[in-house]
């Protein structure tokens, strides 16, 4: 699944177009302030993404969807309410940190309401 996301970088913040993949990508060089090499040598072996932080190469889609859930646990003390209640908006795993996260932004990109980018806004940073 692809959505765009309104995400921190180094500039400031972006809308990008992301799927797990790449937002596992952007999630760790924001951890490593966009820094490359640094995403290359990463330390931090036992991170839920460590495995897939350069974005390329096979990849098991739910050992990757596995890997979200974990990161987002350990991001909210192992607590997962609070993973479902994440206030976190720009960071690049939110859209993936639980399937009922993505059941509503595909319902709300379903509607014919026009009001819906005013409640998805919760959720989303979207372009009309």
């Amino acid at each position: 699944m692809k959505i765009f996301a309104n995400i921190q970088t180094k500039e400031g913040h972006e809308v990008k177009q992301l799927n797990r993949r790449k937002a596992i990508r952007e999630r760790c060089l924001n951890c490593s302030a966009w820094i490359f090499s640094e995403v290359r040598q990463c330390q931090m072996t036992d991170c839920a993404l460590y495995p897939f932080r350069m974005g390329t190469g096979r990849q098991d889609a739910r050992e990757r969807n596995r890997a979200i859930r974990q990161y987002c646990l350990w991001c909210c003390c192992e607590q997962p309410l609070e993973v479902a209640q994440c206030p976190a908006i720009d960071c690049p795993l939110y859209y993936f940190r639980n399937s009922i996260a993505i059941k509503e932004y595909r319902a709300m990109l379903k509607t014919d309401d026009p009001g819906v980018y005013a409640k998805a806004g919760d959720y989303l940073d979207c372009l009309n």
